[in-house]
């Protein structure tokens, strides 16, 4: 429940959890004004139409959010339908099934990808990746948890809708499972090189090659063996994105099979949420559900046996080239099952001591275990965890020394001991129902998907779903059961964690031989899967590779399809209404009156234009510090307390800004950012003030323990997001503005922090105190504030106010002219402990407002979804490809590749496939459409009026970027993709992954992070 508040908040998660899901692909909600909020329960009846097919088992107004909640069960089949209600136009919908493997072969998990390679109705391949570009959704994806499987989307286009539930409960209820399909998407044995009939049968495949990737990752091992060691009896003792070790065990068969037995309405739960009617939706929803009887089934997961003993587990992983401190590679965790999540109080209270035990500098675990420096930073999934069918919280710490694992444990059961004897501050507590109170208000990217990927897991396995949605209840509850027992949150941690025999210590370190064992594994297990084939078996796998190449390479009728067109998309654009002034003697004030819910939102800009060459790396750094280090009066933790008592939260990030007309121009700035409720405006500026007048810079610990947290989620992030590093290091050849970006976030960053990990802190603090004093001020500032039409003179009088006690005198902020830059080849392989790799490559194009810049990111799209597709993903056996077209850039990628510099033929390759004119008219409008989605979709109130102020991009500028979006052309495209990209002048090139030889020869520059 807690989960669905503190998504709201919008505040940076201060500790990165793993829960285990496993998306197809990773791609906001406009809440309308509340006078048209009453339409949303006439929306939500049903009628005598579908009274036959359908019970009602609840119907409750749910206040905190909006939403009328209507909650039925269809009469023959037993599925389960609720609707949201709302006058939110970006509607929202699911199908979710529990999903419960009793083997670690990824069964769940490829299937989610193989249902969505072609149905009974629309037999084509792969039409989930043809629907992303026939369609305005702002959400497209699939996605396996542990024990459940969804597939969700949102759109703001009524037909759109439509058309996307279709083709998802099409495929969910009659997919087409064609052995091509799992080959492709699962595993395979095939070739090595497919062209030579003599080259070794190696296993490929798509899920195959994305688990090699994902456990390659020693932190996202380490979660996956804590799940299966706590939970060891049932389906979480699995993993159900797959093993790969396992994966080829699975036959096309049991594929199948498990389809029939857990692809049922019967074990279906269906969401809808948004501004559509009910009734729109049962129309299609009985279309499928009505072809089915009902099926006795047995999907459940029983309850955990409790141990009488805790249990220790030790794992093992590769060595951590990454790691900075090779003597501090091990990690320890302390995990506790917990409740049953359909107590929802229970939960509630659970979640709450979560946060108050490990979240910010003044909770208990985090003054024992990160202030004392042992490890770099919590160990993975650390904190409370409801995304199964009971409740964990877990506790440890990453990169120690192996002889400080006992220590680790010994400090965890001592700390819990002194909350149990001390309690919690009250100012935390009532900082984090503060923060609830907030979240309820404030309403962040898209709203009704967030209200179903949070309800997933509990109604997987509640009955009663519309019970998790009436937060103020519980909130009561809470706040009542603290005030008749002040010792009620300690006797909870006496309960659930000090008495708590179902307690697992676990730990991990590495192994010397752990990649040479596990690849001399893989190479047995392709061994045997070789020896037992026959010269029959031979040929019938040679075959079936051949067969399915030539599948790939057919161009599919996709004219079953349904699609939008790209002329029922309006020409006219009306941007948000703003207005300018000057306040405290001269800085530009934006402000943008909306339906902002109570919430006011204020952002700067402060010009870094100054900031020295030695000290410019050190930005991104100070910025993500500015709000942590203590500020006045108040220390660290307690300006942390006050910042949650207050606020959603203090951001300050580094903002850079191409010119748009310009590539060699652009602007530096920090972003500060902030939101509260109105009547806490004052407050939240003074916390700022506080901040600017006297920032603590003399704690040279402090620093040096969030420089190595800060660096171990930078090396952590490289698994998970690899493609944009590479493609931060390719870009930063060919363009000013990506080179500053790559200092600021990308490898070079990242590498940065690995060198300051190891330094002393005082030597960074030297550096920050003179950003500070070239910063912290009004010198070359400017302000935008989003707030309600009734709260503008307030905040209006606040800002004057808190600007008016910054030193310093007002001047425009300046642009950076990268006069000098030069574009060149380069070639960058970053080497990285992972069996597979991400790759990027980047050339030189035009700036926003140059006419080839609508047609070169219209031809990104097509090229992406009618060429990369098919030759990364799937004949190469990467997650996944494509390409960006940004300001300046044109830039490709891989995700997860199993091969290197293949990849970049197939990128010279593109660009000749683009240029021949090999896409259709109907390919171009898709991709129109693509680009739509981004151009066109919501935006939230308190964002509303933002794009201009920190990128230059004008309404006006907008508005004719999307004009000539809506008229590019087939020739547009075969021209542009001709200049750029044929034959570039230069391009930038990177490789992460592992070691390779002989790229050196071949001019490219090795970096060993």
């Amino acid at each position: 429940m807690l989960n669905l508040i503190r998504q709201n908040v919008g505040q940076t998660l201060r500790r990165q959890k793993q829960h285990l899901l496993y998306p197809l692909q990773r791609h906001q909600s406009s809440i309308l004004p509340s006078k048209l909020q009453s339409t949303a329960a006439s929306q939500a009846q049903l009628s005598d139409k579908y009274s036959a097919s359908w019970s009602l088992l609840e119907q409750s107004r749910i206040s905190e959010f909006d939403i009328d909640a209507i909650l039925l069960e269809h009469n023959v089949t037993k599925a389960k339908y609720l609707h949201l209600a709302c006058a939110d136009s970006n509607n929202a919908f699911s199908i979710n099934f529990r999903t419960t493997p009793m083997n670690s072969t990824g069964v769940a998990h490829i299937l989610e990808h193989t249902t969505l390679c072609g149905s009974q109705k629309f037999p084509v391949r792969d039409p989930f990746m043809k629907m992303l570009n026939r369609s305005l959704s702002t959400f497209m994806n699939a996605m396996t948890g542990p024990d459940y499987t969804l597939y969700p989307f949102s759109t703001c286009n009524s037909q759109d809708f439509k058309n996307l539930m279709t083709v998802y409960l099409d495929s969910v209820f009659c997919p087409l499972l064609r052995e091509q399909d799992f080959l492709q998407e699962g595993w395979r044995l095939e070739n090595e090189d497919i062209a030579d009939e003599s080259s070794q049968l190696v296993i490929k495949g798509v899920v195959f090659n994305e688990m090699k990737g994902a456990y390659s990752n020693a932190q996202s091992l380490f979660g996956q063996h804590l799940l299966n060691n706590l939970l060891p009896d049932h389906t979480y003792s699995y993993s159900s994105g797959g093993f790969p070790m396992h994966i080829p065990s699975l036959s096309y068969e049991e594929l199948k099979a498990f389809h029939a037995k857990h692809y049922h309405p019967s074990n279906s739960r269906i969401f809808t949420y948004g501004d559509i009617p009910l009734e729109t939706h049962l129309e299609t929803i009985d279309s499928y559900l009505n072809r089915f009887e009902h099926l006795e089934m047995d999907t459940g997961v029983p309850l955990q046996a409790r141990w009488n003993n805790p249990r220790i587990e030790k794992v093992t992983c590769a060595p951590d080239a990454m790691n900075p401190d090779p003597s501090k590679q091990s990690t320890v965790a302390v995990s506790y099952l917990l409740n049953d999540i359909t107590d929802l109080k229970e939960s509630f209270v659970l979640q709450v001591l979560g946060e108050l035990l490990v979240d910010g500098p003044s909770a208990p675990f985090y003054k024992a275990l990160i202030e004392p420096g042992i490890g770099s930073g919590f160990s993975p999934v650390s904190g409370y965890d409801n995304h199964i069918k009971e409740s964990t919280f877990t506790v440890g710490l990453q990169n120690i020394a192996d002889t400080d694992v006992d220590r680790v444990v010994e400090t965890i059961d001592a700390t819990l001991a002194e909350v149990v004897k001390e309690g919690f501050p009250k100012d935390r507590i009532d900082a984090l129902l503060h923060s609830y109170e907030l979240g309820l208000k404030h309403r962040s990217g898209n709203f009704g998907l967030n209200i179903i990927m949070n309800m997933t897991a509990y109604w997987n396995h509640s009955m009663d779903p519309v019970e998790y949605l009436r937060v103020n209840k519980t909130l009561e509850w809470f706040k009542s059961a603290i005030a008749n027992d002040p010792e009620f949150l300690q006797k909870k941690v006496q309960q659930y964690f000090v008495d708590n025999k179902h307690k697992l210590v676990q730990s991990m370190k590495p192994e010397e031989t752990f990649t040479e064992n596990e690849e001399k594994e893989f190479l047995q297990l392709e061994d045997k899967l070789r020896s037992n084939l026959s010269d029959d078996d031979k040929s019938e796998i040679r075959q079936k590779a051949l067969e399915l190449l030539k599948s790939q390479d057919q161009k599919d009728d996709a004219s079953c399809l349904p699609t939008l067109r790209i002329k029922d998309i309006p020409d006219e654009y009306t941007g948000a209404e703003v207005e300018h002034l000057t306040l405290a003697g001269g800085v530009p004030v934006q402000t943008s009156a909306q339906p902002t819910n109570q919430v006011a939102y204020f952002r700067a800009l402060l010009d870094t234009s100054e900031v020295p060459d030695d000290l410019r790396p050190y930005l991104p750094l100070f910025a993500s510090f500015l709000s942590k280090l203590g500020a006045k009066h108040l220390s660290y933790q307690d300006l942390d307390t006050q910042i949650e008592l207050h606020t959603g939260g203090l951001g300050t990030s580094c903002n850079l800004a191409g010119d748009p007309s310009n590539l060699n121009s652009y602007t530096d700035t920090l972003l500060l950012s902030s939101h509260c409720l109105d009547k806490n405006i004052d407050s939240m500026f003074n916390l700022w003030n506080i901040i600017f007048e006297d920032l603590h810079l003399k704690d040279p610990q402090r620093v040096s323990t969030l420089v190595k947290m800060n660096a171990t989620s930078a090396a952590n992030g490289i698994a998970h997001a690899g493609h944009r590093y590479a493609m931060s290091t390719a870009a930063q050849a060919v363009n000013p503005v990506s080179a500053r970006s790559e200092m600021y976030s990308g490898m070079d960053y990242v590498n940065l922090m690995s060198a300051l990990s190891t330094q002393d802190g005082n030597a960074i603090l030297a550096k920050f105190q003179a950003l500070y004093k070239i910063l912290m001020n009004k010198n070359s500032m400017k302000v935008a504030l989003n707030m309600t039409g009734e709260c503008k003179d307030q905040f209006l009088k606040s800002t004057d106010t808190f600007l008016a006690a910054l030193p310093g005198q007002t001047h425009p902020i300046k642009s950076t002219q990268a006069s000098n830059f030069v574009a060149r080849e380069d070639k960058i392989h970053h080497v990285v402990p992972f069996p597979i790799n991400f790759t990027a490559q980047s050339v030189a194009t035009v700036p926003y407002t140059h006419p080839d810049a609508a047609p070169l990111r219209v031809l990104a799209s097509v090229m992406s979804s009618k060429y990369l597709h098919t030759e990364i993903r799937e004949k190469g056996g990467a997650y996944g490809g494509g390409a960006v077209a940004g300001s300046g850039t044109f830039t490709f990628y891989s995700y997860r590749d199993p091969k290197n510099l293949e990849t970049f033929s197939v990128y010279r390759e593109s660009g000749d496939w683009a240029a021949a004119g090999n896409m259709s008219q109907q390919d171009v409008e898709e991709g129109q459409l693509r680009v739509f989605q981004q151009l066109d979709g919501p935006v939230q109130p308190g964002y509303r009026g933002i794009r201009n102020f920190i990128s230059d991009v004008d309404d006006q500028m907008f508005r004719e970027h999307r004009l000539r979006v809506k008229a590019v052309t087939k020739e547009d495209l075969v021209r542009v993709a001709t200049q750029y990209l044929v034959d570039p002048a230069c391009s930038g090139r990177a490789l992460i992954g592992p070691a390779q030889t002989g790229l050196e020869d071949l001019g490219w520059t090795t970096k060993k992070n």
